[in-house]
Order: structure tokens, then C-alpha cells, then sequence
């Protein structure tokens, strides 16, 4: 995600709050007085569950800055941001039609500002998940770590496109939590213990799900393979990697 904070002094012409103009990774919100004061937190929430987390960029008016950052600070839990050197500023690059009527607003905005969230992921667990992604021989093709408590992805595997747009699904995530605590609760009436893990199969593909509660925060750490594979295929090899991911875990918590 970027957001490139504009200033221009004539209203820039896009209907509605915002539009997808050219390049569906590009958002362009109009300095429209009207349109500003009717900012809508729960409109832009929808669109913000709707976007593609790695690639997007927001075009957003100076006048709306801290109240847009603050409303992506809450949805994507992001504590730190760091400036961006993104210097081209053209129709070429957001991806608008240079003859277009719609195209001529964009030679108006100046931008003065670019800033994107810091990565939170530690490079070494990175490797970690994309080393466990290329074993050829498991059947895992994606895995990531959401904190259930704070709601927000810790890292994510990224050899491969499968999990490109995992931060559309964050409020669906946290949800599962009421999973792993209603089957605890069964279990223990049951006299079968606490929950180990559970596996969703899904149409074309199965995830594997492993709740690790004894960290700062409980985590979710889930196994993802598209492929046709057996269910105790997938759970078993998530409880193999699952041990070092988690070792991974503590280590780097002692550390901190």
C-alpha cells in the first residue's frame, strides 16, 4: 500500500467519494468540498476490506490526511509508516487514458507527500515460511500468522502469488477465534483435551489452522494448500513445520 497526498487548487472532477480509474490498483479521492465533509467512515472501511493490501495506492486530498491514515491505522492495525520516494507523478503511471476527459483533473494535482507502512515482518521468519513453501516435498503452498489478538498479519509466505490478497479477509480471520475457544470448551467437557488444530476443506484446496496461545499474543498459523491433497497429508506436515515456525516465535520474542 502507498498513499500520495496531493494538493490542488482547482476541484479535482471524480463522482462519487471515489472512483477505479484505469489501473485497479489506483484510488483517487476528489477535494471536492461536499465530498470531503461527507467523508464516510464505513464507505471507505468497505472499500479498504475490498483492496489489495500489496499493491494499492491511495490518492487522497492534504485536507483529508490524518483522518484517512488514522482510519487505515485502525482497520490494518499499522503503528509506523515511512516516507516514500515516489517522484513520477503521470498519467502513464496510475494508469489513465491520456485523451480521456476523465484524464485532464490529473495535470491539476501536485503531490506533496508519500508515505507506505513499515514492514512488520522479520526478514529471517520470512525465509522461514518460504523455505517450508519450496519443499517440494509437502503439500503446504502458502502460510501466514495472524495475531488474534491485535487483528493483524505478523507475516506472510510470499514465494508464490497465493496469499497476495490475504489482508481483504482480516475481520473473517479474527472471527475464527470463537472457533478455537467454543471447541476448547467441547473438549473439555468431552474429556478430550484442549484444540490442537482444525482444517477447513474447501472446494479446491484445504487450510489448516494451529492456534499457539502461549506467546504475547494468541497466534494463528495457517497452512495452505490448493492442490489435491488428503486432509491428514496437510495436517500432518503443519504440525511437522509448525514446531519450527513456533520455535521461531519464542526466539525472536526473547530477543525483542
Amino acid at each position: 500500500m502507498k498513499i500520495l497526498v496531493y494538493e490542488a487548487d482547482k476541484i479535482i472532477p471524480i463522482e462519487g467519494l471515489y472512483e477505479w480509474l484505469g489501473d485497479s490498483g489506483s484510488i483517487i479521492f476528489s477535494n471536492a468540498d461536499q465530498k470531503i465533509q461527507h467523508f464516510d467512515n464505513r464507505e471507505v472501511i468497505r472499500l479498504l476490506e475490498s483492496i489489495n493490501f500489496d499493491t494499492v495506492i491511495f490518492y487522497i486530498p492534504l485536507s483529508i490526511q490524518n483522518q484517512f491514515v488514522k482510519l487505515v491505522n485502525s482497520q490494518f492495525h499499522i503503528t509506523e509508516w515511512q516516507k516514500d520516494n515516489t517522484v513520477k507523478f503521470s498519467i502513464e503511471d496510475i494508469g489513465l487514458i491520456g485523451e480521456n476527459a476523465l484524464s485532464r483533473f490529473f495535470d491539476k494535482m501536485r503531490l506533496i507527500l508519500g508515505f507506505s507502512p513499515k514492514k512488520e515482518c522479520p526478514k529471517e521468519l520470512e525465509d522461514l515460511l518460504n523455505e517450508v513453501v519450496e519443499n517440494p516435498i509437502n503439500p503446504i503452498e502458502g502460510i501466514f500468522l495472524f495475531d488474534l489478538q491485535k487483528h493483524f498479519f505478523i507475516c506472510k509466505s510470499t514465494s508464490n502469488a497465493l496469499l497476495n490478497n490475504l489482508n481483504s479477509v482480516t475481520s473473517s480471520l479474527y472471527s475464527l477465534i470463537n472457533i478455537n475457544n467454543v471447541l476448547n470448551k467441547i473438549g473439555y467437557v468431552l474429556e478430550c483435551g484442549e484444540l490442537k488444530f482444525f482444517v477447513f476443506h474447501l472446494t479446491n484446496g484445504m487450510i489448516s489452522f494451529h492456534v499457539v496461545p502461549n506467546l504475547d499474543s494468541p497466534i494463528l498459523i495457517g497452512f495452505v494448500a490448493t492442490k489435491n491433497q488428503k486432509i491428514a497429508q496437510l495436517a500432518a506436515w503443519g504440525e511437522i513445520e509448525l514446531e519450527k515456525i513456533v520455535n521461531f516465535l519464542k526466539k525472536m520474542k526473547n530477543t525483542v
